[in-house]
């Protein structure tokens, strides 16, 4: 029994970890605004080369100097970043460099007219785990008041047990794959994406259930 509450003490106090990392390096500034697509690309190509263990990783102050001297331009914007921008560099060149396409995944409620995304990656099984992982995450659920946000609530609910495969399927609810732009995936990667604001294009033809179907994200301070 102690082993047991012993196990869910630490699972949790990892999610609160984890949660706290999330909330003081990708809620700083936006990366975009230090780095341009293709330098973020270039940096993507160097960690790629890397051993997954790699020293620079644990320690991101020195990953300019150890792998950047052939880019010093670069090298020279990394290391003027402070310790958190450093991390947000390459936890997003990492996961830009990855095979794929840049797409989030979207919550929508058709009888409220309500929408929201869930999570950002380049496949289906990553962007499944990051949805669970985020609705999961105590700061998250921290920031939805239920009383006054009851329909964000029952859909974030029910997007989390659909998931978990223990919700069946209501006509009024829908999660889609959906495009983004490169800038908009690395300006919110892993960011409180609950309250990104984002447009979505809707194609013009509905599915069998004569619902709308959400093809692309726009950022909605653009």
């Amino acid at each position: 029994m102690n082993q047991g509450k012993t196990g869910m003490r630490t699972s949790v106090r990892d999610n609160i970890l984890s949660s706290r990392y999330r909330f003081m390096v990708h809620e700083k500034k936006n990366l975009l605004s230090y780095l341009d697509l293709g330098q973020i690309k270039t940096v993507a190509q160097v960690l790629s080369t890397l051993e997954d263990d790699s020293f620079s990783l644990h320690y991101p102050f020195s990953f300019a100097d150890l792998h950047l001297q052939a880019y010093p331009e670069i090298s020279a914007i990394y290391n003027a970043l402070d310790f958190g921008m450093q991390c947000q560099v390459l936890d997003c060149a990492s996961e830009y460099g990855k095979e794929g396409n840049c797409e989030a995944l979207v919550a929508v409620d058709y009888q409220a007219g309500l929408t929201t995304i869930v999570a950002l990656g380049k496949n289906q099984e990553e962007l499944e785990q990051r949805a669970l992982s985020s609705l999961e995450d105590p700061l998250v659920k921290a920031l939805i008041d239920e009383p006054s946000e009851k329909e964000l609530f029952d859909l974030l609910e029910y997007v989390h047990s659909s998931l978990l495969k223990v919700e069946p399927t209501k006509k009024r609810y829908a999660c889609y794959r959906v495009a983004c732009s490169d800038e908009f995936f690395l300006s919110y990667l892993f960011s409180t994406l609950i309250d990104v604001p984002f447009t979505l294009t809707w194609r013009l033809e509905k599915d069998s259930d004569g619902r709308a179907i959400p093809t692309f994200i726009t950022d909605g301070n653009v």
